[in-house]
């Protein structure tokens, strides 16, 4: 899988063998159109159950573990490389989640939401419908929608505020 940006993931190539070999786990539902990559780890503890929704694209490497529930990842979403998603998880439709991201715990991803590379979610945390993570940045709690969350310490900004413009210093004169 490769990546385009900080949360922007491109899906890996279609494998019939990996695919049949996911359907054939028990507790493992897959959606039609799945992409899995190398080295895809999807594991379902006893009473718990993993559900990957229809044209779901899985990063190689990456690692879903679920336990204690259903960790349930919604149509269209796509999950980068080496990213880690255990526990109850819930991911909406069309969510994105960068490589070496970590969601954890009973977290929830509203529709197209986005967590950036290395992010985190933590257990209890509800990112909004459309809400972004930066890369680096630690959620223990809700995001609201339409924010965008940076590193700890810097304060949430909303996507609908123009941005400010940027300053730029008068060039030097060559005498």
């Amino acid at each position: 899988m490769e990546t385009v940006g900080a949360d922007a993931v491109v899906a890996p190539r279609a494998s019939r063998l990996r695919l049949w070999r996911a359907r054939l786990r028990p507790r493992v539902r897959v959606g039609a159109e799945v992409r899995l990559g190398r080295g895809v780890a999807l594991r379902a503890a006893r009473g718990a159950r993993l559900v990957l929704g229809d044209g779901v694209a899985v990063g190689d490497g990456a690692r879903l573990e679920a336990v204690g529930g259903a960790l349930t990842v919604g149509a269209g979403s796509a999950l980068g490389a080496r990213c880690i998603l255990t526990g109850a998880v819930t991911v909406g439709r069309e969510c994105v989640i960068g490589d070496w991201a970590r969601v954890e715990g009973d977290a929830r991803l509203a529709e197209r939401a986005r967590l950036a590379a290395h992010a985190v979610a933590l257990s209890g945390a509800r990112v909004g419908r459309g809400a972004v993570v930066g890369s680096y940045a630690v959620v223990a709690d809700a995001v609201a929608p339409g924010t965008v969350i940076g590193r700890s310490g810097s304060p949430p900004v909303k996507r609908s505020d123009p941005p400010s413009a940027p300053r730029t210093r008068a060039p030097r004169g060559s005498s």
